[in-house]
């Protein structure tokens, strides 16, 4: 507060009315109960329709997403983008198999066929950037079959919202979000807990989490032509930090599959292996990795 930047008032406020008997235990009391309040408003502000949970035949976290409450429209729209992407692909339109949107949209028709949060997000990011290269850069020609693929995608997003309204609610919420750039250390910080991240997870969460921390470091240190620092990618943001906030969680309320997965990863091997490139000042094993990463998405979102 003396530097002119206090912290966040809701975070102050609720930090206030922490109960008196935590006040008056040790001071380690108080530091968890804080540590619950960032680490629950962090998941609060960056909402993902879907569960963390601990996959009892393996003792690692697994993304759940919700149910499709509209199978068969969803199916439709998915289709209209296959079908307008298959028409890019085969003309030549200066779409390239191996680029970004391209990949993206496969991932969406393939690994979030029934996942309609994870498929909202990715194809609100495919919009976003091909109105860009249509209408700004130019690196795409404005015509048929290029419009035809921004049309199919912005009509997979409208219609994906129209049909569960909790996606729908957690894209109105994130919007009202103001996200700082991220500075070098928190960059450092998140490239170098990857590793922990993967070794605490199952196979397809592994995936989502080594595009997503590649693509938030990478959008945030390629220069812009006006020389101002970029932010981080909205929806990358969402889905990586939920996600971690959500497991600190399981593991720091002490759920017994979550307890159990995070005394094996904390074994002196583990240690000795997967947090021996952790050049950060972290303490509590794995669950103090997850804490340091809610910390970053705190600043992101200015609350730290």
């Amino acid at each position: 507060m003396l530097t002119g930047e206090p912290i966040d008032w809701d975070l102050q406020l609720q930090i206030s009315l922490i109960d008196d008997t935590i006040w008056a235990a040790e001071p380690k009391a108080v530091a968890r109960e804080i540590e619950r309040i960032q680490t629950e408003m962090l998941a609060a502000k960056l909402p993902m329709a879907e569960r963390i949970e601990i996959n009892p035949d393996t003792g690692k976290f697994r993304a759940v997403p919700i149910s499709v409450e509209n199978p068969v429209t969803l199916s439709a729209l998915l289709s209209q983008i296959e079908d307008a992407l298959e028409d890019c692909l085969g003309g030549h339109n200066g779409l390239a198999e191996r680029s970004g949107n391209v990949k993206k949209l496969n991932r969406v028709l393939t690994k979030y066929r029934n996942d309609p949060q994870n498929a909202e997000l990715t194809l609100t990011r495919v919009a976003g950037r091909l109105r860009n290269q249509l209408h700004e850069t130019r690196e795409l020609a404005d015509n048929e079959d290029n419009l035809a693929l921004l049309d199919a995608v912005e009509e997979g997003v409208r219609g994906i919202r129209a049909n569960h309204p909790e996606e729908a609610a957690n894209r109105e919420q994130l919007t009202k979000q103001a996200l700082k750039a991220l500075t070098p250390e928190d960059k450092a910080l998140l490239e170098q807990a990857l590793p922990v991240l993967t070794a605490i997870s199952e196979p397809e969460l592994v995936d989502d989490f080594k595009h997503d921390i590649q693509e938030l470091i990478n959008d945030s240190i390629l220069p812009l032509p006006i020389g101002a620092p970029p932010l981080p990618g909205a929806d990358v943001t969402t889905r990586l930090f939920d996600r971690v906030s959500k497991m600190r969680l399981l593991i720091r309320n002490g759920k017994d599959l979550a307890r159990q997965g995070a005394q094996a990863f904390d074994s002196d091997l583990a240690k000795s292996v997967r947090l021996a490139a952790l050049a950060i000042s972290v303490t509590g094993g794995v669950g103090g990795v997850l804490y340091a990463v809610v910390q970053v998405g705190l600043r992101i979102l200015g609350v730290l």
